[in-house]
């Protein structure tokens, strides 16, 4: 719990933002930063990514308890991800978990081992999820991991689907950053850019909390009390940091090797990236269901 309680104190301490302030009209500001900042991730070299990869160990934090593993992710342009994690309790089960998408085809695929791991979205009766409960709880996993395609393309090469907003400037103990919006269907992605260096800092966005129920050392679904209680805590909406640091250049593009993900202020997960691809070939079938 000593590393646990570390991740948790830099995370309280680390950049905390004032209300975005001084918001005008646009008048070519959102272009102008955008410009200076690919030119800062590698200008034409940036330009010309098209497939990315990135591995590395990450910690997570999940009720009192932390996990570890490791999270390899490829990207291709513009509409395949595959990301998939090896995670484990210390002392206790593990787990493989591949979520990916495929053009429009949306897979996942689970390997528990050493007993009971985790429910997500639990059904409605005591045998478990319903058809019905799965293909909704699909289209949620496909909706999710296709937001993150998207701010996976913005957080690492600055692309969007949607035009930026300018929105003004934020503040912190160590600097002022840029913010620009990238607004669709109702839902703002806010993007903060280091005035002085217009690197990336952070995104903050809207989407809902996972549910997650640790089951270590338990098989078969969960009980009636269990289900009693997801039953009575609908899914809900909250706020999101991810932050960026540690930037390095790999093959020209600077890219960032450490991601901290926050929810309403509070510490959930870091990314320590051991290493970056650029532009890797990947075989035809890579994120094809297997």
């Amino acid at each position: 719990m000593g590393r646990l309680a570390v991740f948790v104190g830099a995370f309280a301490i680390s950049c905390v933002w004032a209300e975005t302030r001084g918001a005008a009209a646009d008048d070519g500001r959102s272009a102008e930063l955008l410009v200076a900042a690919r030119a800062a991730l590698g200008g034409p070299k940036l330009d010309a990514v098209r497939t990315l990869s990135a591995s590395g160990p990450f910690r997570r934090i999940v009720g009192d308890r932390e996990m570890e593993g490791d999270v390899e992710l490829d990207l291709a342009l513009p509409d395949q991800v595959k990301r998939t994690e090896h995670v484990g309790l210390p002392g206790g089960p593990t787990m493989t978990r591949i979520t990916a998408l495929n053009g429009g085809e949306f897979w996942t695929d689970t390997t528990n081992r050493g007993g009971g791991f985790m429910t997500r979205f639990p059904g409605t009766d005591g045998r478990g999820p319903s058809e019905a409960d799965r293909e909704r709880f699909r289209q949620m996993q496909q909706q999710r991991l296709e937001r993150e395609l998207q701010r996976y393309q913005l957080a690492f090469l600055l692309r969007s689907a949607v035009a930026a907003a300018y929105s003004g400037t934020a503040q912190a103990d160590d600097g002022t950053a840029h913010v620009l919006d990238f607004t669709s269907d109702s839902s703002t992605v806010r993007l903060f850019l280091d005035q002085g260096t217009h690197l990336p800092l952070m995104l903050t966005y809207e989407d809902v909390m996972p549910r997650v129920m640790l089951r270590q050392g338990r098989r078969g679904p969960p009980d009636a009390a269990e289900l009693e209680r997801l039953r009575s805590e609908p899914p809900r909406k909250v706020a999101f940091e991810l932050r960026f640091d540690d930037y390095r250049a790999v093959d020209g593009v600077k890219l960032p090797h450490r991601l901290t993900l926050g929810a309403s202020g509070k510490p959930m997960e870091e990314w320590t990236i051991e290493r970056f691809k650029v532009n890797p070939t990947f075989k035809a079938n890579a994120f094809a269901k297997p």
